[in-house]
């Protein structure tokens, strides 16, 4: 679960999980302090998926911030790093 403490601009890394028995393009994103939040969705993860096994480096920032009863929804804004 995200932190509390977790604000909008917050940077979050990308990391691919190409073992992932769910999904061969899953992309987990941790926090800035390596909290594992989640993953990419599904359907969002086709192209950055390709570019990270590219060899490119992503990264995220938290664009908005809601909480949904025990769950926050989080809405990112995706980098590339050149």
């Amino acid at each position: 679960m995200i932190s509390a403490s977790a604000a909008k601009g917050d940077r979050l890394e990308f990391f691919r999980e190409p073992d992932n028995r769910y999904d061969k393009q899953a992309i987990v994103i941790k926090t800035a302090y390596g909290v594992k939040i989640g993953f990419v969705p599904q359907r969002d993860n086709v192209i950055f998926a390709r570019l990270m096994d590219a060899g490119k480096l992503l990264f995220g920032k938290i664009a908005a911030k809601e909480k949904r009863g025990a769950w926050a929804k989080i809405s990112i804004k995706v980098f590339l790093h050149e």
